[in-house]
């Protein structure tokens, strides 16, 4: 789909929980519709989250090839080019997927803290999945490196659970 026009606007759920709501709009009329909790920040902010979330959506459970398909997670090699720029910086998501890990393609994000911040909202999201007695409950759920593999910060169960409960 080629995007030609993009629009952020405040939406309510049906509980009465304001969101941000981001909508893509390609050439032949078909839209993507991405819904945020955290309703504050800019249009700009909105927009990279909303493209973050899509790409992660996009690629969760999914090989990206033949050999990812077959492979145990543990990847050869994974590239990562791209160029900093004002807009900010390129960051890279490992997400645990039960023994194994996902790493999405790259996303780039305004600032170091928005890559935190979304890495704890993803690391929350997936304590949801998670079941007491079958899974386990200890270790990290999001790694967050940068566009050369650096480790820059790990979210851990502990963590994720610690923000979610400060979020409600």
């Amino acid at each position: 789909m080629e995007i030609v026009r993009t629009q952020v606007l405040n939406a309510t759920t049906p509980d009465g929980q304001a969101i941000l709501r981001a909508v893509f709009c390609g050439q032949g009329g078909e839209c993507v519709t991405v819904d945020m909790a955290d309703a504050d920040g800019s249009e700009e902010l909105a927009l990279n989250r909303a493209r973050a979330i899509l790409v992660q959506t996009a690629t969760f459970g999914f090989a990206l090839n033949e050999y990812d398909a077959n492979s145990n997670g543990n990847f050869d090699e994974v590239a990562v080019t791209s160029v900093s720029d004002s807009s900010g910086d390129v960051y890279v998501f490992d997400y645990r997927d039960g023994d194994a890990s996902l790493r999405i393609p790259p996303s780039r994000m305004p600032s170091f803290e928005a890559a935190k911040c979304e890495a704890i909202r993803c690391a929350v999201d997936l304590l949801v999945d998670l079941q007491p007695g079958t899974d386990d409950l200890t270790g990290w759920l999001v790694r967050l490196s940068d566009e050369r593999g650096e480790l820059l910060y790990t979210v851990n169960v502990h963590e994720a659970e610690t923000a979610r409960k400060a979020a409600q």
